[in-house]
C-alpha cells in the first residue's frame, strides 16, 4: 500500500464501534475492576515518586523508581508469557493480583512504621514490578479469549482507555492523598484496589480449549517462544517500533517528577495535576483516534503520533514553565496512547492463540527494557547536562529513530491475516510415546526441472514456518536431475519429541497452510512422501544446544 492510499487499518470483519466490547458482561466487569486497580496503582506511583523526591534530590535516584518498577518486565515477561500459555490464565491473573496486593500492603506498613529509605523504596518498587511483569502478558493474551476477533481492536482501545482514565484520575487523587495524609495511605489504597479485580476474576468461568496433546513443559515453551520471535518478521517489526518509541517517550515518566519538584518547585497537588495531564491527553486520544483510522494508514498514524510526542518534548525543553509543561504533557499523553494502542492491536492480530502470551511477553520485555534502561540512561544524562536539555535531546533522538524505522509497516493492520488453526489431520496416529525423541521428519518431493527454481523459493517460506512453529535444524537437499527431467528434493527437520511434533501440526494456521500448499502443488503428486523416524541413540548435547535448540 502506498503512503497516500486510503487506510485499510481495520481489516475486513472488524467492528467499527469503540464501545461494543462493553456489551460483554465479563469484559465490562473486568474493565471496571481493572480501572479501579489502575487508579490505585497511579496513586501509589505518585506516592513513591514524591517520597523519593523528599528523600533525595538526585535525578538519577528519582528516575530509578521507574527503572525498579519496569526492570522485572525485561527479566520476567517472556517467562511469564510462557507460563500463561501453559497454565490457566484466570488462576495466574488472580495469583498476580493477590501478590501485588500483599506487596503494596507491606510498603504501606513500612512507611507507617518509618522504615523507609531510598534503598527500601527501590526494592519494594522492584517487588511490585514482578507482579506487573506476570500480570501484563497474561491479561493481554486473555483479551482474545473474552472477546471475539472482530471486537479485539476496540477491546484493546478500551483497555488503553481504562489505563489512561486511571492515569488522569489517579495522579490527582494521589496528590490529594499524599498532601493530606502522606505516602503511606497512598500505598494502602493501592493494596485495597486489587481486591475488586480478584473478586471479578474468581467469577470468570474460563473454558480451556479441549486437546489430546501432552502438557507442554516450561523449558520447551520458552524455547519455542524465543524461536517464534526470532522467525516472525511481523512480530519483529512491532517490537522494533515499540522499542524505538518507548526508549525516548519514557522520559516523561522518569524525569517529570524531578522537573516538577526541583525545577518548577511545585507542590504535591500541582505535581499530581501535571502528571494527570498525560492521562487526560491519552483519554482524548481514544476518542479522536478512531475517526483518524478511516483517513490515514497505520504507518501514517504511527508517524504522526510520534511527531506529536517529539514536538511536545521540544516544548518542554524550550519553555519549562508549569502551564506550558502541562500542555506539552497533554499532547505527550495523546501520542503515547495512539502509538502503543496501535502496537498492542497489531500483536493481537499478528500472532496465533497458541503463542499469544509469549508474544506479549516479548513485547512487554521490549517495552519494559526500554522503560527501565531508558530511565537510568536519561537520569544519568540529566545529571550531566541538566534536566531541561535532556528533554530536547530525547525529542531529537525520537525524530531521528522515526526517520530510520518509520517505513516498517505493521502488516496485520493493513490486511487481514487468517490465524485460525488449520484442522487437517497431519498423519495417521502412530504408536510413538509423546516423550520419545528427537524425531527426524523427512519429506521427499519430485519436482519437474522447470519448476525447481520456483520450488526453492517456495520452500524458503516453508522453512520459516517450520522453524517458527518449533522445528530445529531444517535442511533442504536435492539430487541431480534425472533423465526424465525430474529432480528429487528432500526436506528434513528435527522435533525435540513426538509430543512437540504433534503440537507443531496444531500450531499451523490457515495462512500457513496456504504457503505450504503452494510448495506442495509444485510436486505432480500434490503431496510429498513423509517419514517420521525416532532417534535410536540419545544425542549428547551441550547446555548451549539445550537453550538454543
Amino acid at each position: 500500500m502506498s503512503e497516500g492510499a486510503k487506510s485499510t487499518d481495520a481489516p475486513a470483519g472488524l467492528t467499527k464501534s469503540p464501545w461494543e466490547p462493553l456489551q460483554n458482561q465479563l469484559f465490562l466487569a473486568i474493565w471496571i475492576a481493572a480501572t479501579a486497580s489502575n487508579i490505585g496503582t497511579w496513586i501509589q506511583t505518585i506516592g513513591e515518586k514524591w517520597q523519593m523526591a523528599e528523600l533525595t534530590k538526585s535525578p538519577l535516584l528519582i528516575s530509578l523508581i521507574e527503572t525498579g518498577s519496569t526492570l522485572p518486565m525485561l527479566a520476567l515477561a517472556m517467562a511469564a508469557g510462557a507460563i500463561a500459555d501453559i497454565l490457566d490464565r484466570r488462576k495466574l491473573l488472580i495469583a498476580a493480583q493477590a501478590y501485588m496486593m500483599i506487596v503494596a500492603a507491606a510498603l504501606a506498613a513500612l512507611t507507617f512504621t518509618h522504615h523507609i529509605n531510598p534503598g527500601v523504596l527501590l526494592i519494594m518498587s522492584l517487588l511490585l514490578g514482578i507482579g506487573v511483569a506476570v500480570n501484563a502478558p497474561t491479561w493481554s493474551a486473555a483479551i482474545s479469549e473474552i472477546l471475539p476477533r472482530a471486537q479485539i481492536p476496540a477491546g484493546v482501545t478500551l483497555n488503553s482507555a481504562s489505563y489512561n482514565v486511571s492515569r488522569a484520575v489517579g495522579p490527582a487523587l494521589g496528590g490529594m492523598v499524599v498532601g493530606l495524609m502522606g505516602p503511606g495511605w497512598a500505598f494502602a489504597l493501592n493494596a485495597v484496589s486489587f481486591l475488586g479485580t480478584v473478586l471479578v476474576l474468581r467469577h470468570w468461568d474460563r473454558k480451556a480449549a479441549p486437546t489430546d496433546l501432552p502438557a507442554e513443559r516450561f523449558a520447551a515453551a520458552m524455547k519455542v517462544g524465543l524461536r517464534y520471535v526470532r522467525n516472525s518478521r511481523p512480530l519483529q517489526v512491532i517490537l522494533l517500533r515499540s522499542f524505538g518509541f518507548v526508549w525516548f517517550a519514557g522520559i516523561i515518566f522518569s524525569l517529570t517528577p524531578s522537573l516538577a519538584i526541583h525545577e518548577l518547585n511545585l507542590s504535591s497537588s500541582a505535581f499530581s495535576l501535571l502528571m494527570g495531564c498525560i492521562g487526560v491527553g491519552a483519554v482524548l486520544a481514544t476518542v479522536f483516534f478512531a475517526p483518524l483510522r478511516a483517513r490515514f494508514t497505520t504507518n501514517q498514524l504511527l508517524a504522526g503520533s510520534t511527531l506529536v510526542f517529539a514536538s511536545a518534548l521540544f516544548c518542554i525543553a524550550l519553555w519549562p514553565k508549569p502551564l506550558y509543561t502541562g500542555i506539552a504533557l497533554f499532547f505527550c499523553g495523546m501520542g503515547w496512547n495512539a502509538t502503543l494502542s496501535t502496537i498492542n492491536t497489531g500483536i493481537q492480530l499478528s500472532v496465533p492463540p497458541w503463542v499469544k502470551a509469549r508474544a506479549f511477553g516479548a513485547y512487554i520485555t521490549t517495552w519494559g527494557g526500554a522503560m527501565a534502561l531508558g530511565a537510568a540512561f536519561w537520569g544519568a544524562v540529566a545529571q550531566r547536562v541538566g534536566l531541561v536539555r535532556t528533554f530536547g535531546i530525547a525529542a531529537a533522538g525520537m525524530v531521528l529513530v522515526l526517520l530510520l524505522i518509520g517505513r516498517l509497516h505493521i502488516e496485520a493492520l493493513e490486511h487481514q491475516v487468517d490465524l485460525s488453526p488449520h484442522r487437517e489431520e497431519p498423519h495417521p496416529a502412530a504408536p510413538i510415546p509423546p516423550e520419545a525423541g528427537p524425531i527426524l521428519v523427512s519429506l521427499e518431493y519430485r519436482i519437474p526441472q522447470e519448476k525447481a527454481a520456483a520450488f526453492r523459493k517456495a520452500m524458503g517460506e516453508v522453512r520459516r514456518i517450520r522453524i517458527r512453529d518449533g522445528a530445529v535444524r531444517w535442511s533442504l537437499f536435492h539430487e541431480p536431475p534425472s533423465l526424465d527431467g525430474t529432480q528429487v528434493f528432500l526436506e528434513s527437520y528435527f522435533s525435540s519429541s513426538w509430543g512437540e511434533h504433534l503440537r507443531q501440526h496444531h500450531r499451523a494456521t490457515v495462512e500457513d497452510r496456504v504457503h505450504i500448499a503452494a510448495a506442495y502443488r509444485l510436486d505432480p503428486h500434490g503431496r510429498p512422501i513423509v517419514r517420521h523416524m525416532v532417534a535410536a541413540v540419545e544425542e549428547q548435547s551441550s547446555l548451549l544446544d539445550y537453550f538454543l535448540g
